[in-house]
């Protein structure tokens, strides 16, 4: 006779640290879409990989729409919390835009199937959400701050909307870089970080600035 599956079974939470579940949720389905190549996310494989029952999930999201938005805001909080650690102690203005789009290629290398829920494929947004509330639009805020910074304009500026399609270049091109490496692995691409310097150097019209240590 074939062996009897076991089951993982989950611990209930004390009183009051629902808020515990609903993590270990978003974590579980984070872990279950890190494969690019992975099926489709279901709220009932995600039950199985916490070990509750499916309406406990459901308790928290009702839809998988509304899970995957979950994990896509939780994962933008880290690409932002990596991209401020990378340029934390930097000074000068325009290698904190290169420290940055250097960290951004690397989250997205290192995490395929998170990069494919963030920026390739369609987010479930709900019917009437504003661009300011997009999952990502603070990460994106934070390349415009530090592109404004680097080419000394400031918000009230006339040349506030050349800094944004700058940004929008930047992040294009480096959108281009992470998705090209993983979908094109065995191409001999050049080194990441000259890469990227490169290409947002060009784009900033900052070619030859360095910082100097």
């Amino acid at each position: 006779m074939p062996a009897k599956q076991m089951t993982r079974t989950r611990q209930r939470n004390p009183r009051g640290q629902g808020e515990r579940l609903r993590d270990d949720i978003i974590e579980a389905a984070s872990a279950l879409m890190a494969n690019p190549a992975a099926p489709p996310l279901t709220l009932r494989a995600v039950a199985r990989e916490v070990g509750v029952a499916a309406t406990s999930v459901y308790l928290h999201f009702d839809s998988i729409e509304s899970l995957v938005l979950a994990v896509a805001d939780r994962r933008f909080g880290e690409l932002i919390q990596l991209q401020a650690e990378a340029a934390g102690d930097v000074t000068d203005p325009c290698q904190r835009v290169r420290d940055g789009a250097l960290a951004y290629c690397e989250f997205g290398l290192a995490h395929p199937g998170h990069y494919q829920v963030m920026f390739t494929s369609p987010l479930p947004l709900p019917e009437g959400t504003s661009a300011d509330q997009f999952p990502g639009r603070k990460a994106f805020q934070q390349l415009t701050d530090r592109v404004a910074e680097c080419l000394g304009v400031s918000p009230e500026s006339p040349e506030e909307a050349d800094v944004f399609f700058t940004a929008q270049l930047i992040w294009q091109q480096l959108h281009g870089i992470v998705s090209l490496r993983i979908s094109r692995p065995r191409f001999p691409w050049p080194p990441l970080e000259p890469t990227v310097r490169a290409a947002v150097d060009r784009l900033l019209g900052t070619a030859g600035h360095q910082e100097t240590s």
